[in-house]
């Protein structure tokens, strides 16, 4: 039979391996979330499902709501000709768009730009192309939007 030889570990090298686990450690914990930040979102809705926004009553003529669904975050905005939705995602740098109460139009916070809240065409600015449009619709007085 073969002899078995004992390992000895001392007590630097325990040491020198805790020291070892708790740099591994710190590192993967800034490092992780550093990561998960840059990569993109890849979780969305299903293309073609419906987001339930609310009742017709819950967004009155001259506002708007903003949704998020499925890492999409959606404008939906009540003009008199009827419920449009849009991307609230600006098309300039990415910043999240809102509605303006006092000019009536969907406008990004980050560089003055404005947008036509009937087709999300650019007002001014320095957006270069118009907001994503999503289908909508009204079923059984419930605003729809399809993504």
């Amino acid at each position: 039979m073969p002899e078995e030889k004992e390992i000895r570990l001392g007590h630097r090298d325990f040491l020198g391996w805790i020291l070892k686990g708790g740099i591994a450690v710190t590192l993967v914990g800034f490092i992780f979330p550093a990561i998960t930040y840059l990569l993109p979102l890849t979780h969305q809705a299903p293309v073609g499902s419906m987001i339930d926004v609310g009742m017709e009553g819950d967004i009155p003529i001259g506002t708007a709501k903003k949704i998020i669904s499925g890492g999409k975050v959606i404008l939906v905005v009540h003009m008199a000709s009827g419920f449009k939705a849009f991307s609230a995602i600006c098309t300039h740098l990415g910043c999240i768009v809102d509605w303006d109460d006092k000019k009536h139009r969907i406008a990004c916070p980050c560089h003055a730009g404005f947008f036509n809240p009937e087709d999300g065409t650019v007002i001014s600015g320095p957006p270069p192309k118009p907001l994503l449009s999503y289908s909508i619709k009204v079923v059984n007085g419930r605003v729809m939007v399809t993504v």
